[in-house]
């Protein structure tokens, strides 16, 4: 009966590491997931930083060719009517 209590002391040891280790896996899994969802945030914040800091170049020039081609989409609807 010895050498059965001696394999089962044994095991337990075995059994509370691999029981901590899939603990610890399963916390890492989760914190990897939220660091994967807070880096794609980050991303589509500087992404969005970015194009509103791209927009005020781009928009000067444009908005007076918009002013000018409003106008012309008037005069196309009356001439349609």
């Amino acid at each position: 009966m010895k050498p059965v209590a001696k394999a089962l002391v044994k095991k337990a040891p075995v059994s509370k590491s691999a029981k901590a280790i899939a603990k610890l896996s399963a916390s890492i899994a989760k914190l990897t997931e939220r660091k994967d969802k807070i880096n794609a945030e980050i991303q589509a914040l500087r992404d969005q930083r970015a194009a509103l800091k791209a927009v005020p170049v781009t928009t000067a020039p444009v908005a007076p060719k918009a002013k000018a081609a409003a106008p012309k989409k008037a005069a196309k609807v009356a001439k349609k009517k």
